[in-house]
């Protein structure tokens, strides 16, 4: 029989409230670092505050490290400004300019002030955070043309970068201006004596400090790249993004559409403290109660047609949801295509035909299937009818809408995703009533 051990949070839950601090802190420092963040992020506030200030820098810099951008900066905020400069001196710059942007002005300058690695993270902090300049490290080796393949490995014997570093080289003139790469493959396998301008590749594809992080990642994600430069207007090389950044920062704004797809913060999290989730969730649930109370008012219109022909009633949610759902699914499909850079305003008219038109066979099918059964339950050809034309209606309005709702948004600058389920989501409750209760007043007298 194989006894399973205890997962490390709970064994780090049970020391901490057993007041066995150097128990705690030796259960942390023999997780990876990656673990360490997670696990440490899992405690209760209360758990966190009590462990933080026992932490040596360089316990506390691998969990901010490790740690996604809101987690590091909560923690970050509970630190004195002395600790805070002595732990994000033990980080990349990139991570320390991410928490310093999270900081009050005037902290942020004390902090970097006191740093020994000031002048690699003041070059990076100036740039916003949904930038490549803030996504790039400042840290790299270059090579120059001129170099022979043994000099440029002694170099790198003596300079001894980070792992991280060290998949792929790029090579700048004596102005500092981006002219090759090669990788540490080539590298190696390349004649001593040669030069690196002889082995490099010319064919480098860059990106300026303003380019957006996701279409860095998107790039990086399609030309299957390692490392991506960051040059200036001048083709100045000014550093690069590695490849677990742009891993990350696909994971970031994929969890993000997902989550402003149904009205949340790209922020929020489980462990997120309860009243900063509240803070996040209740303006959308109020939003959604207004638009809600839209479709009310549009069903009270037809209050006499209601009482009149009471099973109106059962059949209004079957052609919201209905309309809802269809909705959604073409939704969901846009705004992850526009995402993902496979739908565009070029091809705009083209996907707006093909949703369309799917919407409308979709929507027969349904029709005829819901009209087949109302006639079957009521016996009452006119109540079929009317309720399928509305379901046709309502699935075409809904894969019109569902379409060209993120596509008007992007194109007025607006994250389709944040603001898309909303607006679909009216339109097809409201014209949903709309069609039912209408068509059904017209033919009311057969009904």
């Amino acid at each position: 029989m194989v006894v399973k051990s205890p997962e490390p949070l709970e064994v780090l839950r049970e020391r901490i409230e057993q007041r066995d601090w150097q128990g705690a802190i030796e259960l942390l420092s023999q997780l990876k670092a990656a673990d360490e963040a997670a696990t440490f992020s899992e405690l209760s506030e209360r758990n966190k505050e009590e462990l933080l200030p026992r932490l040596n820098s360089k316990e506390l810099a691998k969990i901010l490290e490790g740690s996604e951008k809101a987690e590091a900066a909560r923690i970050s905020q509970k630190l004195s400004s002395s600790t805070l400069l002595e732990v994000l001196d033990q980080v990349s710059p990139e991570h320390a300019a991410d928490v310093l942007h999270q900081l009050p002005p005037s902290q942020a300058q004390e902090v970097l002030g006191g740093m020994k690695a000031r002048e690699a993270v003041s070059s990076l902090i100036n740039y916003p955070d949904e930038s490549a300049g803030g996504l790039m490290t400042p840290e790299l080796v270059t090579f120059n043309p001129e170099m022979t393949v043994a000099e440029a490995i002694s170099r790198l014997r003596e300079v001894r970068p980070a792992r991280e570093t060290v998949n792929v080289f790029f090579v700048v003139d004596h102005q500092g201006k981006l002219c090759g790469q090669l990788s540490l493959r080539e590298l190696i396998l390349a004649d001593p004596q040669a030069r690196i301008g002889e082995v490099m590749q010319t064919d480098v594809l860059s990106v300026t400090p303003e380019t957006d992080r996701e279409q860095c990642a998107r790039l990086m994600e399609r030309y299957n790249l390692t490392a991506l430069p960051v040059v200036d207007q001048e083709q100045r090389l000014l550093g690069l993004i590695r490849l677990e950044e742009s891993i990350r920062v696909l994971e970031e704004e994929n969890t993000e559409d997902m989550y402003h797809m149904i009205g949340l913060s790209g922020q929020e999290r489980a462990s997120a403290p309860w009243f900063q989730s509240v803070k996040r969730r209740l303006p959308w649930l109020c939003l959604n109660l207004g638009t809600a109370i839209l479709a009310g008012l549009v069903v009270s219109l037809f209050e006499s047609t209601v009482a009149k022909a009471a099973i109106l009633a059962a059949f209004i949610p079957i052609v919201a949801g209905q309309g809802a759902n269809a909705g959604a699914q073409t939704l969901t499909i846009i705004v992850r295509s526009l995402a993902l850079g496979e739908v565009s305003f070029r091809n705009a008219r083209k996907v707006l035909f093909k949703e369309v038109s799917l919407a409308f066979v979709s929507g027969l099918v349904v029709a005829l299937i819901a009209g087949l059964i109302a006639l079957l339950w009521k016996g009452n050809p006119w109540l079929a009818l009317v309720l399928g034309v509305a379901m046709l209606f309502t699935m075409l309005a809904a894969g019109l809408s569902g379409a060209l709702v993120p596509l008007v948004l992007k194109l007025l600058r607006v994250d389709p995703a944040l603001a898309s389920s909303i607006i679909v989501t009216t339109i097809t409750d409201v014209l949903s009533a709309l069609f039912l209760l209408g068509l059904a007043t017209a033919v009311l007298h057969f009904l």
